[in-house]
């Protein structure tokens, strides 16, 4: 990993390049601790593969277009470091590779493929930093093409565990019926080796964040007003039941729910469900913070 110096006023841009969409962190450095700006999603759809399992011609070309947008944001916030972190639909494509070596044409960068289990552990540290160091937490996050679990406190990361099942991979199954994706996944899960008094499961990433905004009826999203925010089962339940049955055209108006999310919400919360279920898990807890500001953590204190 390239190594950076980080002073007072230094500006960081981290780019998660997800399944579903392209998510941009930016940061500056006060001298303890980074002030950071709201999120920006660009809807790439770069995990909708082709039968072969490549990247789509068409996929490519939304996710080199993003990327110069995100370029010219970066170059706007200033951001002397920048980093593009690629998950699962870039590490399991054949041409993962070749699309990154088009990215780093479009916004250069440095640019890291991840792990399933650095993106469980990234998540958690992203997520954990506002909990009480005294207990073991777990995040859930449910992405575009995998699941990641991790398990630890606030010393280290002692569980990760990455599942191929993810709201756009799962989208074509969740179309089948109401319990496909809870048939196929419930007995998926390993069993947590928890070492600790437990707090709670955490729920990070686009789906869990999406659910919250839905439920907290948001028409603009707030991050302040997600971080923390409470859902239990039966509401998650009760939300799948309705947007299942609703027209495309009728989610797009759903209070909360962003365009590039009613293609896979319900597959995405099918998936929480499945997990719920499989641990026993009454309610989690939302998350803003995630893994970009995990990843993030490393250059500084927070």
């Amino acid at each position: 990993m390239k190594q950076y110096t980080v002073q007072q006023g230094s500006r960081i841009g981290i780019v998660d390049l997800g399944s579903n969409s392209f998510r941009v962190l930016l940061g500056t450095y006060d001298g303890s601790r980074w002030q950071n700006e709201p999120k920006q999603i660009w809807t790439t759809q770069l995990g909708k593969r082709s039968t072969d399992g490549l990247l789509t011609k068409e996929a490519i070309e939304r996710g080199l277009q993003a990327l110069k947008e995100i370029c010219a944001v970066l170059d706007a916030y200033g951001a002397t470091i920048r980093i593009g972190l690629a998950t699962s639909a870039i590490r399991e494509s054949e041409n993962g590779q070749d699309f990154l070596e088009q990215a780093k044409e479009a916004c250069p960068m440095e640019y890291r493929v991840l792990s399933g289990d650095e993106e469980a552990t990234y998540g958690f540290k992203g997520a954990t930093v506002y909990e009480n160091p005294d207990f073991h937490y777990a995040t859930i996050d449910v992405g575009g093409g995998s699941t990641e679990i991790a398990l630890g406190n606030a010393q280290h990361v002692y569980f990760t565990k990455s599942y191929p099942v993810g709201a756009v991979r799962m989208q074509e199954m969740s179309s089948e019926g109401p319990q496909r994706i809870w048939e196929e996944t419930v007995r998926m899960w390993d069993e947590l080796p928890i070492e600790g008094t437990f707090g709670e499961f955490i729920g990070i990433g686009g789906t869990a964040t999406s659910l919250a905004a839905i439920d907290l009826q948001m028409e603009t999203y707030d991050p302040k007003l997600i971080q923390g925010h409470r859902m239990d089962r039966g509401t998650i339940e009760a939300m799948i039941l309705q947007l299942r049955y609703m027209s495309r055209e009728e989610r797009l108006q759903v209070k909360g729910l962003q365009p590039g999310r009613v293609d896979i919400i319900v597959p995405g919360a099918e998936i929480i469900t499945s997990l719920m279920d499989t641990y026993q898990i009454g309610s989690i807890v939302i998350s803003e913070a995630d893994g970009l500001e995990g990843w993030q953590s490393q250059y500084g204190g927070r």
